[in-house]
């Protein structure tokens, strides 16, 4: 809920007493939680970015291999953009209060972690002969991150009209393609 909050807005413009009506509880036992708004937020970065690692493990689970789980994890983060969600829009956000030592360290580690899921998934690719040897696994991860940045920016400057699922799945064929070898490409 808080991150709803947070995302609607921005980490400087929201009040505590906002948040807590949000939650269904008074101001006062919002500090009982937390030790301030800053804690908040960055408990509510922490944690958005523990579940969308999570989605992300359950999607790798579930595809055939990393080169399709890389695809449907950026599909889904397609999808899931265009329904609004807020939890897209909180790491967005989140970036523009980089100065703050704690939230810079909260985001950071977020990035960190994710980019080391896909550079994992792109070097189990490599592995099993459907990524190129010669890509650089951390720099593709970056890449597909950026992708994803990319999204959030085209969405929240209100032109979606630019990115429909077509263009969406054509993009994630050409970035892919450019790591696969012809045993690991896919085509949507």
């Amino acid at each position: 809920m808080a991150g709803a909050v947070f995302a609607r807005s921005n980490y400087a413009k929201v009040g505590t007493a906002e948040i807590a009506r949000a939650v269904g509880i008074s101001e006062p036992a919002l500090y009982r939680y937390f030790s301030g708004k800053r804690d908040l937020y960055r408990k509510t970065l922490a944690a958005t970015g523990a579940r969308l690692l999570e989605i992300w493990r359950e999607v790798g689970a579930r595809s055939g291999n990393p080169v399709e789980a890389l695809r449907a994890i950026g599909l889904g983060y397609y999808d899931h953009l265009r329904e609004r969600s807020p939890a897209l829009r909180l790491f967005y956000e989140a970036i523009a209060e980089i100065e703050d030592p704690a939230i810079h360290r909260t985001v950071r580690e977020n990035f960190r972690v994710l980019v080391g899921f896909v550079e994992a998934a792109l070097d189990e690719g490599k592995a099993r002969g459907l990524v190129r040897r010669d890509v650089d696994a951390r720099i593709a991860a970056w890449h597909f991150m950026a992708i994803g940045l990319s999204f959030d920016l085209i969405h929240m400057l209100g032109l979606d009209a630019e990115l429909d699922r077509s263009k969406v799945e054509a993009w994630g064929t050409l970035f892919l393609d450019s790591l696969t070898t012809d045993v690991g490409r896919t085509r949507s």
